[in-house]
């Protein structure tokens, strides 16, 4: 008696670049180190690290190669070696010794049970179609279904993670790109496992005891019963929790109202090196024209950019900044210097999320996260970013923009990119300070608003470009809540905006002002959108947190960050007052830091 059971898998198939080189060892790490002290011989070295002089001599050749050592000549005529110039740069940041992989390309194909979420190499397991299963049941197997409640994360940050740990065979390998042309992905399949008498045929031998439970109980049905249903057995789909990075902030990377947010994007592009990657909700071709010279002065020095866009609330709206994105794609097309280096998406990601990542010719990469639509906006309106610089907070912000990004899985190119960023991030070393900060999706937001109302004991302030059907839960009940302890409690907005109309907001103001909150339509136009406690905190983002709510299926359509920093909420408030002429008149009982 023979029956199959047949389990659904993910099925995923590409081309990979592998990078491969030896690894440094930490010997040649602490021989550079000796030797950026004090040149040293090499009978000095080897007899002060107690190392056989074959290894000194290797691997000082090794980083003289790559110009991290030279000889010196001393007054004796002695022959040492010192640290060069850049060795001894290398050395004193901190960084990793500098690595020079060869490159080539490997296909890769693998699946992912979904019972339990094990990986399998493609050729190790038997792949069926349902047409395959149906014939297999015309010809009298006794075919048995598994159905899967729930199931491994098939995000493209999960199948990059399960891609990268699949093809790198070692220390001395990592994967380096993924040609998006030749990605796919099936959901459609199946792994047929069958049992013979008894036996069980063409599960792998490393399949883990909670698969060979799952197939053993399909085996043991009664006869008749054709599908067995089970809950997803692996690890969860990762939580979008936020993480507290501690490490270093400059307050002057608080970038506050629309002109300053023109000279911050100038700024940027002019740091690039050679990779700009750009995310703002709508496009509008007039102001990219405005801009077009710093683009095409980036370009001129080779730096390549990808805009991408993310307007996505219905179809006009979708439409339209389709077609704004195409006419800013003619424009680069037609000028040399940007054709082929400027890439602009021609479909909507969904995300309200407005992001800037760039690369530095010391190999780290900068972003900067707020409110404004670098490509939209007309820099009139008081808008609200935050520039990031510690290598982790990038890399959180890389990833949550991947997530966003990501949807068409290995073959978006630009997700995978921003996965290989938040790796290389990662691995360098972090900035020490003192401050806290966190990326912050999605409901995230929501929770951090609650937290916030009850943690304020001075001032609680929320700007919100509009004002919604939204308002009450998402903003003035926390206030409410902040109000009664006697927290100052003050929330902005510029605009109603929905079914809000100009008389329900003033029934809002009215009731709100009931229980201690100031409801405030501000004079001058407030895109930016923020909330600020006490003196320490802040929060900037792409949220209206009076007119919106984060998307629980969706985390990175808004993306924001939380400085938890000495003086940091007060330093803001203290840019915003002249600014923001209302703020200043109900005043901040915080006092900026020096």
């Amino acid at each position: 008696m023979t029956i199959l059971v047949a389990i659904p898998v993910y099925w995923m198939n590409c081309k990979v670049g592998i990078d491969t080189a030896r690894p440094w060892s930490v010997v040649d790490e602490l021989l550079l180190w000796a030797v950026s002290r004090e040149p040293a011989s090499i009978a000095a070295l080897a007899a002060g690290s107690s190392l056989p002089r074959q290894l000194v001599v290797a691997s000082l050749a090794r980083m003289m190669r790559f110009r991290l050592v030279e000889v010196a000549i001393t007054r004796e005529g002695d022959a040492v070696i010192g640290a060069s110039a850049y060795g001894a740069r290398v050395v004193s940041s901190g960084e990793g010794l500098p690595f020079f992989p060869k490159r080539h390309t490997r296909r890769v194909s693998f699946t992912v049970e979904r019972a339990t979420g094990q990986l399998f190499i493609r050729r190790d397991v038997q792949l069926m179609s349902p047409e395959k299963l149906e014939s297999e049941r015309r010809n009298g197997v006794d075919v048995r279904i598994v159905n899967v409640e729930g199931g491994p994360p098939a995000s493209h940050d999960a199948n990059f993670a399960r891609l990268a740990e699949l093809v790198a065979r070692g220390w001395d390998e990592q994967i380096a790109c993924i040609d998006g042309l030749t990605a796919s992905l099936r959901e459609d399949e199946f792994i047929g496992i069958r049992i013979v008498d008894g036996a069980t045929r063409g599960l792998p031998e490393d399949a883990v005891e909670a698969l060979r439970a799952v197939v053993a109980k399909a085996a043991a049905l009664k006869d008749g019963e054709r599908v067995l249903s089970v809950k997803y057995a692996g690890r969860a789909n990762e939580a979008d929790v936020p993480r507290m990075i501690q490490c270093a902030f400059d307050p002057s990377d608080l970038v506050v109202g629309g002109p300053a947010h023109r000279e911050c994007l100038v700024a940027l592009l002019g740091m690039a090196d050679r990779r700009v990657i750009l995310h703002s909700t709508f496009l509008d071709p007039v102001r990219f024209e405005d801009l077009f010279d710093e683009f095409r002065a980036a370009c001129r020095r080779g730096v390549a950019i990808d805009i991408l866009w993310g307007a996505a609330y219905d179809e006009e709206p979708e439409t339209r900044h389709g077609g704004a994105a195409a006419a800013i794609m003619r424009r680069v097309q037609a000028d040399p210097d940007t054709r082929g280096r400027v890439r602009v998406q021609m479909t909507s990601t969904g995300s309200h999320s407005k992001i800037i990542l760039i690369d530095t010719d010391e190999g780290g990469w900068i972003a900067a996260v707020g409110s404004c639509n670098w490509l939209s906006s007309p820099f009139r309106s008081v808008e609200l970013s935050v520039v990031l610089r510690d290598p982790a907070v990038v890399a959180e912000l890389a990833t949550a923009l991947e997530r966003a990004v990501g949807r068409r899985g290995l073959s978006d190119t630009v997700a995978t990119e921003l996965a290989l960023i938040a790796r290389s991030e990662r691995a360098r070393p972090k900035s020490e300070g003192a401050a806290q900060i966190t990326i912050v999706l999605g409901e995230a937001h929501d929770g951090l608003m609650r937290a916030a109302s009850g943690a304020a004991r001075k001032q609680f302030i929320v700007g919100s470009h509009r004002l919604g059907a939204t308002a009450r839960p998402g903003a003035i009940l926390p206030g409410e809540f902040a109000a009664r302890a006697g927290v100052k409690t003050l929330v902005l907005y510029t605009r109603p905006s929905g079914p809000v109309k100009s008389r329900d907001a003033r029934a809002l103001t009215a009731d709100a002002a009931t229980h201690g909150v100031q409801l405030i339509e501000t004079s001058v136009p407030v895109h930016g959108k923020f909330l600020a406690w006490d003196d320490d905190d802040v929060v900037v983002t792409s949220l209206n947190w009076a007119s919106a709510a984060g998307a629980p299926d969706f985390p990175g359509a808004e993306i924001g960050v939380h400085v938890r920093s000495s003086g940091v909420a007060a330093t803001l408030l203290a840019r915003l007052g002249p600014i923001v002429p209302e703020l200043g008149e109900h005043g901040s009982t915080s006092r900026p830091s020096s």
